[in-house]
């Protein structure tokens, strides 16, 4: 099943108990300080995990700091539309001020929507998941109540789709409005739309990791040509955009420096390609560190509080056994979490 087909088999799966949820809480949030995240953006929430993550907040036992977008749709976001974002729960451990939206579907299965049909399969053009119109009654909303949108969007028509949207939602006076905005993962791009993320202030979020797990087939999808505009972070951080980096776990694995890894060298973790895949969109080590530190801490509104470290911050650190600025690109992959603090408390030691 594609995408939205899944619903009709979510409908008959049994919903999962508060306690289900806090048993499989407790045991990603221990894996996520073992490999040393302080904070983790989880996208797409209802109210039932809500209440999981502020019992544990509340006895103590979440570790981390949670950056919540509410799911969309559903009574969740009904409901924050009346009582509008949570800023901080449990001095800081909490925040729920965003919605995740989903304007199509992945490239592997040939759901991301694109502009032009599948260079692998003619007559496919991908799928939409919602609407012009409703796109922009939910963005429309959410301006009005200060939430920011973030919006999953893989294929060029997707991601054109949607900068559309936020445009129109945001008005004329875009550039000058905080909102930071984010199209979530930002995978193929047509080049003509790479330069409105910056101009419009909004925010790429972008894995790494995807680049390096699809590129033995992403360029059978759509062609040599629009392979161009294709995890294409240079492109994007040459016209001045900071890009907010993750690793989409499950669908990836947890480890940032996996991520970093592929951000610098654009191989597997296997060392192929050995000039690395498209490696002229590559960051630097610094951005790529950049990506999972403080661009997103500012892809969630934090860069005054955490980030970087600096007096009068957060202590959230990671401290780790190599220095990764300096050691040949292949051991940031081996590279271990000696300790992982959260607001000055050790919450793992290797």
């Amino acid at each position: 099943v594609i995408d939205n087909a899944i619903d009709l088999v979510n409908k008959i799966i049994p919903e999962l108990s508060e306690e289900d949820i806090e048993r499989r809480m407790k045991l990603a949030i221990s894996e996520c300080v073992r490999f040393g995240l302080t904070e983790v953006h989880d996208m797409g929430v209802d109210l039932k995990t809500l209440q999981v993550y502020k019992r544990l907040i509340d006895r103590g036992e979440c570790l981390i700091r949670i950056y919540a977008a509410i799911d969309y749709p559903g009574e969740t976001w009904l409901k924050y539309l009346q009582t509008g974002p949570e800023y901080s729960y449990g001095n800081g451990m909490l925040a729920v001020r965003s919605v995740k939206l989903y304007m199509d579907g992945a490239l592997g299965s040939r759901g991301a929507a694109l502009i032009e049909e599948y260079s692998d399969d003619p007559g496919n053009r991908g799928l939409t998941m919602m609407s012009e119109a409703e796109l922009d009654t939910v963005c429309q909303n959410a301006f009005a109540k200060g939430f920011q949108v973030c919006t999953h969007a893989i294929g060029d028509r997707a991601n054109n789709l949607t900068l559309n949207g936020y445009e129109r939602a945001l008005g004329k006076n875009s550039a000058s409005l905080d909102r930071r905005w984010r199209v979530e993962h930002a995978q193929v791009l047509n080049l003509n739309d790479i330069p409105r993320f910056t101009r419009l202030r909004i925010l790429p979020s972008m894995q790494p990791t995807h680049a390096t797990s699809d590129m033995d087939w992403a360029e059978l999808r759509v062609g040599k040509e629009r392979i161009q505009g294709a995890y294409a972070w240079r492109s994007l951080l040459k016209t001045g955009s900071h890009i907010v980096g993750g690793s989409d776990f499950p669908v990836e694995f947890v480890n940032p420096f996996f991520g970093i890894y592929a951000a610098i060298t654009r191989k597997g973790r296997n060392g192929n390609p050995s000039d690395g895949w498209y490696k002229e969109q590559c960051m630097t080590r610094e951005e790529a560190v950049r990506c999972f530190t403080e661009w997103a801490s500012y892809g969630a509104f934090q860069e005054n509080v955490k980030g970087t470290l600096e007096k009068n911050k957060w202590a959230d650190i990671t401290v780790i056994n190599k220095d990764i600025f300096n050691i040949p690109p292949e051991d940031i992959l081996k590279t271990e979490v000696e300790m992982t603090i959260i607001a000055g408390k050790i919450v793992f030691s290797k």
